[in-house]
């Protein structure tokens, strides 16, 4: 609590959801970096974020105004363990080598074991491992930076889902956020660190995939990659990172590429962190875009939606991905504010969402599937 011993001009307190927070402009003639302000400042058991702005030196303080749920821990490691073992079968029809034996029709595997042990889904662990792990990383980035600014978020969700709705054995993960974002720095830190954890662990674990994966004496016209999906190949698309890390492989002479099921788990994590850093709505490129320049954001939404619809005319995946992003907004492209959309980032922050940026623009992959 403030007291006429701080060096503020003019502050209020205020309750927002589960936190309270203190906001400050201070005395003329304080700077940043006063001893008498870092010792002030210090006094306060919570977050701090100081700044000098046109009008001074300004300062808010948030800590928690009441205990934090208490999480149900059982719960999403229940639903880890379902995602490990639906990703893992769904890695077995990424094999091969058939190591569960599919049921067939028409020359397609269904996925209905003939042979259902732990030998046999063991295989299955190259993709699902991987793919979890870097699922994970994302979902952690967002789950630790959060908390480092003292938010209520809760542990990861992870979604299974059976080989037959979803070709690798999950929806995805993700985390709630259930207090409000304090200001610009706060969202692009947890937005960021969301996609560039992932990133950090996809792209060796797709390089060193590449090294185990085999050249197949087939062409595909516009494909370099396939993976092995129901009993055929599957070719995939390629971003210009993943052009050039085929490039600086041992198979980049190989018209066409069989991918191993690690190289798999790589390519799709890198494909999910690139949908994610789509610079529209709430996704993380949302967020990254709205916390770098707020007035940008609405005008970045709308040409992501129109380059949406247009390539959906190449793979028509891109239109169910426009209605989802509409459907997360309620019909609306505009971001919800901040409580303190003036707090500006500063450098570091600046590189970091520029760098997200980047990264979209590097891992997006035009046409990932040639259906």
């Amino acid at each position: 609590m403030p007291d006429n011993s701080g060096p503020q001009a003019a502050w209020r307190l205020v309750q927002l959801h589960d936190l309270q927070v203190l906001q400050a402009r201070l005395a003329p003639g304080v700077a940043a970096d006063d001893p008498a302000l870092a010792a002030w400042v210090r006094r306060w058991p919570g977050r701090r974020y100081v700044q000098s702005g046109p009008d001074g030196v300004e300062v808010t303080l948030t800590r928690r105004a009441r205990v934090r749920p208490r999480e149900r821990w059982w719960l999403h490691a229940l639903l880890l363990l379902l995602t490990l073992a639906t990703a893992t079968v769904a890695g077995c029809l990424l094999t091969p080598d058939d190591p569960m034996g599919w049921a067939r029709a028409g020359g397609h595997a269904i996925p209905v074991p003939a042979r259902y042990n732990l030998a046999a889904i063991a295989p299955g662990l190259w993709f699902s491992v991987p793919l979890l792990g870097i699922l994970g990383a994302h979902e952690a980035g967002h789950w630790l930076l959060a908390r480092r600014h003292g938010m209520d978020v809760s542990p990861p969700w992870f979604i299974p889902a059976p080989p037959l709705v979803s070709p690798i054995g999950t929806f995805g993960a993700f985390i709630r956020i259930r207090s409000p974002i304090i200001n610009r720095a706060a969202l692009l830190d947890m937005a960021a660190a969301g996609p560039l954890a992932g990133f950090v662990l996809a792209l060796p674990v797709y390089f060193a995939g590449l090294w185990m994966s085999e050249p197949i004496a087939q062409r595909v016209p516009g494909a370099g990659i396939a993976v092995m999906l129901g009993g055929g190949g599957l070719p995939l698309g390629e971003s210009a990172l993943l052009l050039l890390l085929r490039a600086a492989s041992p198979l980049r002479d190989a018209s066409l590429v069989l991918l191993h099921p690690v190289a798999a788990a790589g390519w799709f994590g890198l494909f999910f962190t690139a949908l994610n850093l789509f610079p529209v709505g709430q996704l993380d490129g949302g967020h990254v875009v709205y916390s770098l320049a707020p007035g940008a954001h609405r005008a970045a939404g709308r040409a992501t939606v129109a380059l949406l619809l247009g390539m959906g005319f190449f793979y028509t995946g891109w239109w169910m991905w426009a209605a989802l992003v509409l459907a997360i907004g309620r019909g609306k492209l505009a971001h919800p504010p901040v409580f303190d959309p003036g707090f500006r980032l500063d450098r570091r922050r600046r590189w970091a969402a520029w760098a997200c940026i980047a990264l979209f623009a590097l891992a997006w992959v035009p046409i990932p599937f040639r259906l």
